[in-house]
This record gives structure tokens, C-alpha cells and sequence, in this order.
């Protein structure tokens, strides 16, 4: 049944005194069975293109598209940031509105909180970049260059896309405003316009990156911020790569050792590192001759015959977000190869990344490129050498367009920080890295997989419900651990890593499989 729309207009004066900016909130016509309820909005707001330059609607203004779950008498503002970058993070408002089911268990216990979900600049119906995709890549099959002229051939159709986003996207310049810079202004300018002195956060993945932004820019507005899986601001690109190195070698070994416990492994019963060993020799195999794979090759969305390169990018697209264990050891044992759709380069992700990291110097060159995988090898037994860390140092060497140059960040506001010990995207050593900027902030680790601990399903886990606390009290936990969870108070120093053998699999470690229900 299709509802009404009710719109609520709210005009914001720009801090430089310039003309009126406008945000509409209205409800949406729906599809949606039954009543809409009157908590769920979207809205819109007119911000400034380049927040360095003052507001006008013909030189510099851009529109950017936000939803709200809207309860009677909020408990205050609560803002989300679905990460990637790129994720759209307006439909969780609606999701939680709506009762639908979601990731993200935690919004359930918020839904008093006027919670704000921005897609942001660049992104679906906050002026979108227009790119050509699926178009300069289509003659290069290898998934990162082994060689100077593939990196330079690379280069090439990279630049070539970034051309084609600076060609095609509107207003003219965009292109230099779309970075973390001008994204927390969007975020600070809808907080003027509702009418809030404070925010507080809940973000995850690059949503971490954004919300530190927000915390050194606006000090004064920032309430219970809680980060999950944090990617930190001035790390060094060599230290995030042999980090995130480390952390697909860990989780070869996690594949292990779920492989013990599950009957449906074909090296179940082999012991303890017949997965590792399985895949030591298949990578073997691949660097003395390519392998002939029969159901791979042209259109059918895999290489054959299938290179070590191949293999490497293909453990990592299984291991990367939430890793399917089960999947990868059955993949293995069949051989399993590159495929492009798990590629992030001809994505919206990339322009988007770019714009926040700076790849300067000797890593624009092969040379410099290349010495970031060799100096990552100590964290590398298993000769893995791909990391999209490195990728990213890849894509964003051929950036044209502006860029801040990178900076660590500290603060001394009260924060969460979570991590998992096996998360490939952002590696817990990055959230560690993060925290011990942040003088007085919490850190919470979860022993498990995954990436990110706050968006899984109802039931709520102990993270889940250890977030949703401090947003509602702003109150840092002290000292604890068990079997799920350690809580590291400020000013105290985190452990080590803990063995991938020595943490328990399946669901308890929120194990998740596309091809086999988990225990």
C-alpha cells in the first residue's frame, strides 16, 4: 500500500554566513505491507562541495541523501557508518524501523536513538561519481603485477578509470572533495540542522576512519563513539601490509584448525596441519608450472591455467570479510582460482579510497611497489604475498586528484575500540595501533573470526551487548577476560595475539559458511 508523503524542512544557516542551506525530511512512498510506521524517514541536505569555500548554490553545493529511524523522543543522536567505504548505511535506519531482519542485532536496543545512516558523497543518492567500469581492465587477467611492465600496464588502466570519474562526475571538481575531509562536515552539518549539541557513533570497518576524522575536527561534539575494527590514520603503508600479511597466514592456520572439528573437511582426520601443508604444496605445484583447471577459462569467470597469483588472490577473497572455512578447504582440495568479481579495483570503493590515501615517492614506482611484499615476507611463511593493503598502495599509486597527506591522530576522549583477533580486512594490530593513540579509550577483543564484532544477527553476543552499554552510558569498562572476551582499560598494555589453535571455531567464534550450517 503505497503511503503518504510528510515532509519537515528544516533551514540551517552556513557558519560563514552565506546563503541558507536547505534539509528536507520526508516519508517515502512504499511497497511496504501494512501501515508505515512514523519513525522512518529520508532526507536530503545541501552542503557545500569544498567546505574550504563558502556555501553557493551555483559554485559549490552538492546534495547528499540520508535516512532516520525517528522515535518520539529520542534518546539522543546516533550515527552509523556501514564502512567499505562505499556500503550503504542508510538502510539500516529502515531496516531497524521496519523490524526487518538485519546484521546488525545492536540497532534493536537503540531503536529510542534518533539514528542517522548517511550514504555518503560519492555514493548511490549522495552525488554519485560516474566512472567507467567493466571497461579498461577487460584486457588484463592478472589480479596484481609480478613484473614492471605489469605494473605499468595497470597504472595505466587505473588511470584511465580515475580519468573517466574526473571526466564524467558532477559538479566539476568533485573529484578533489570526496575524502574523509569534507565527508564529516556533511556529518556536522546534519547535526546543526537537527538541532543536536553532541552525536554519538557507531561505525565499523573505514567508518572508523571517518569517526576519527569527526573526533579531531569536532572535539566538542562527539559523545559515546564505539569503533569496530579499526583502520588507523598516518599508519604506514609497509606496516599495514606486513600486518595484514600476518593475518591470512593466521587464518590458514584457523582453516586448520576448524578442519579438526568438521567431519565435512576432506583432510578431517589428517591432523593437525593438513590444511597448511595442503595448501604449501598446491602453491608448489603452481610456481614450478601453471595448473590446468577444466571448468575455468574465457566467460567462465576463472583463469586457467591457474598461476600462483591466481591462488593468492583467491584465498584472500574467501578469507576476506567473513571467512568461509569450510568452503576454502573443500576449494582447496578441488583447486580453486582467481576470480575478477571478487576484484575491488573497478568498484566504487577505489575513488573513494584513493581520495583518503596518500601513496607517494618510490611507492608510485615497480620498484617500491614491489619492495612492499618483500618486506612483508618475515610475516609471510606461506608465501601469500597478496594483501589488499597492498592493492589499495597499487590502485591509489595512479591517484591524480587531491589528496591530504596522511597523519596519525590522538585523542584523549573516552572511546571504544573493538577488533577480533583473525580479522584479515583491518587486522587487530591496526586497531591496536589506533588505541594506543586514544589515552583514554577502551579496547574490547573479541577471540574469534570476522571482520567487524557489532553487525551479526540476534541473538546479541557479549561485544554486542558490551557496545550498546557504553552508547547508552558513556561508561569505560574496567579490566576483564574469558573464553569470548578481553577488555583492555585505558592505559593498560594488550597481550599477545593468541594462537590460531588456542581460540575455539564454529559458532562461538562466529564462524559463518555460504555451503554448510555451523554448530
Amino acid at each position: 500500500m503505497s503511503q503518504p508523503i510528510v515532509s519537515l524542512v528544516v533551514r540551517v544557516a552556513p557558519s560563514d554566513g552565506a546563503t541558507a542551506t536547505k534539509m528536507s525530511l520526508s516519508h517515502s512512498r512504499t511497497s511496504f505491507a501494512g501501515s508505515l510506521p512514523k519513525i522512518p524517514f529520508c532526507g536530503e541536505i545541501d552542503v557545500r562541495m569544498a567546505h574550504t569555500r563558502p556555501f553557493d548554490y551555483a559554485t559549490n553545493n552538492i546534495t547528499v541523501w540520508f535516512a532516520m529511524n525517528r522515535p518520539r523522543d529520542p534518546a539522543g543522536l546516533l550515527l552509523y557508518h556501514a564502512g567499505g567505504p562505499g556500503l550503504d548505511a542508510a538502510s539500516e535506519a529502515w531496516f531497524t524501523a521496519l523490524n526487518i531482519s538485519s546484521d546488525s542485532a545492536p540497532f534493536n536496543l537503540l531503536q529510542d536513538f534518533d539514528l542517522l545512516a548517511m550514504n555518503t558523497r560519492g555514493l548511490q543518492f549522495s552525488n554519485p561519481l560516474n566512472c567507467s567500469f567493466n571497461t579498461f581492465f577487460n584486457n588484463i587477467t592478472f589480479a596484481f603485477p609480478s613484473t614492471e611492465a605489469e605494473f605499468d600496464q595497470y597504472h595505466a588502466a587505473m588511470s584511465k578509470l580515475f580519468s573517466s570519474c574526473g571526466k564524467n562526475s558532477t559538479p566539476k571538481g568533485i573529484m578533489n572533495h570526496t575524502g574523509t575531509f569534507e565527508v564529516v562536515q556533511d556529518w556536522d552539518s546534519i547535526r546543526a540542522a537537527l538541532g543536536y549539541e553532541k552525536v554519538h557513533f557507531a561505525g565499523v570497518s573505514y567508518g572508523t576512519f571517518v569517526s576519527m576524522e569527526y573526533v579531531a575536527r569536532f572535539p566538542e561534539r562527539v559523545g559515546n563513539f564505539v569503533l569496530d575494527a579499526v583502520i588507523p590514520h598516518g599508519a604506514p603503508f609497509q606496516d599495514m601490509i606486513t600486518d595484514q600479511v600476518g593475518a591470512i597466514n593466521r587464518l590458514l592456520l584457523r582453516a586448520d584448525a576448524f578442519c579438526l572439528t568438521d567431519p565435512t573437511c576432506p583432510f578431517h582426520g589428517q591432523g593437525n596441519g593438513s590444511v597448511v601443508a595442503a595448501w604449501d604444496t598446491l602453491l608448489a605445484r603452481a610456481l614450478k608450472a601453471p595448473i590446468p583447471a577444466a571448468s575455468c577459462g574465457e566467460g567462465k569467470g576463472c583463469n586457467t591455467p591457474v598461476t600462483p597469483t591466481d591462488l593468492r588472490l583467491g584465498v584472500s577473497v574467501i578469507f576476506r570479510a567473513n571467512p568461509d572455512f569450510p568452503l576454502f578447504n573443500i576449494a582447496l582440495n578441488d583447486l580453486f582460482a582467481y576470480q575478477q568479481q571478487g576484484d575491488i579495483r573497478e568498484s566504487i570503493v577505489t575513488p573513494l579510497l584513493c581520495a583518503d590515501f596518500q601513496v607517494s615517492g618510490d611507492l608510485r614506482t615497480w620498484e617500491g611497489f614491489h619492495n612492499l611484499s618483500v618486506n612483508s615476507q618475515i610475516n609471510d611463511p606461506h608465501k601469500i604475498v597478496y594483501s589488499q593493503m597492498w592493492q589499495i598502495a597499487l590502485m591509489c599509486g595512479a591517484w591524480p586528484f587531491t589528496v591530504p597527506a596522511p597523519s596519525t591522530i590522538s585523542t584523549e576522549l573516552p572511546l571504544m575500540l573493538i577488533t577480533s583477533d583473525f580479522d584479515l580486512n583491518l587486522p587487530t594490530e591496526l586497531t591496536t595501533f589506533a588505541w594506543e593513540l586514544t589515552l583514554k579509550a577502551v579496547l574490547v577483543v573479541r577471540h574469534g573470526d570476522d571482520h567487524t564484532s557489532i553487525l551479526f544477527p540476534p541473538p546479541i553476543t557479549p561485544v554486542q551487548s558490551i557496545a550498546v552499554d557504553f552508547i547508552r552510558t558513556g561508561v569505560l569498562l574496567g579490566a576483564s577476560s574469558n573464553e569470548q572476551v578481553t577488555v583492555y582499560p585505558p592505559g593498560s598494555t594488550r597481550g599477545p595475539i593468541p594462537g590460531a589453535y588456542d581460540v575455539p571455531t564454529g559458532s562461538v567464534a562466529e564462524d559463518t559458511s555460504s555451503i554448510e550450517e555451523i554448530q
